[in-house]
């Protein structure tokens, strides 16, 4: 099924909102298939550990979800041993999250097993097409990286997305 390609920005959010849905469906379905079968909830919160520790709440608001369900997110992982929750000496009310050794090796290979994945939903593209893909995606991390800085005041999140680009 052919889409046909339009210029005109009235379509652009349409666009959006009809391609987000279907990537994120189809990244989903392919994150229960790596060797570690994550939900579609643990990527994200392993990957905001991989560089700093965060308290639970400041993890249910960057990935807009409740604390309950931050908490139960929190409690899947750290079953299977990839966080540790560690109260803080200084204010013995906050617990700081962080990743295991177990919980970082689950991301990496998780990462490379869905890297993979999409490798394989790409490799029918020619230079071309490969080509506009990437400068479309390009555009649309700038917008929405700018979007971001917008709605959140927390820099340790907008420098943890900035890490993950500069690591490109």
């Amino acid at each position: 099924m052919a889409i046909e390609p339009t210029s005109s920005s009235a379509s652009i959010p349409h666009r959006i909102l009809d391609v987000l849905p279907v990537v994120m469906r189809v990244v989903a379905a392919q994150m229960r298939g790596t060797r570690h079968a994550l939900s579609s909830g643990h990527m994200p919160v392993l990957a905001a550990l991989r560089y700093t520790t965060y308290t639970q709440s400041e993890l249910a608001d960057m990935m807009s979800v409740s604390n309950a369900t931050m908490s139960n997110t929190l409690t899947a992982l750290e079953e299977r041993g990839w966080i540790e929750r560690q109260r803080s000496t200084e204010d013995r009310r906050q617990v700081y999250i962080h990743l295991t050794p177990q919980g970082q090796r689950a991301l990496v290979e998780s990462t490379e097993d869905m890297e993979a994945h999409i490798a394989e939903l790409t490799v029918g593209l020619d230079a071309e097409a490969r080509q506009k893909l990437l400068n479309g995606l390009d555009v649309l991390e700038t917008v929405f990286m700018s979007a971001l800085m917008n709605i959140t005041s927390s820099e340790r999140e907008v420098e943890m997305h900035t890490r993950k680009i500069r690591m490109k």
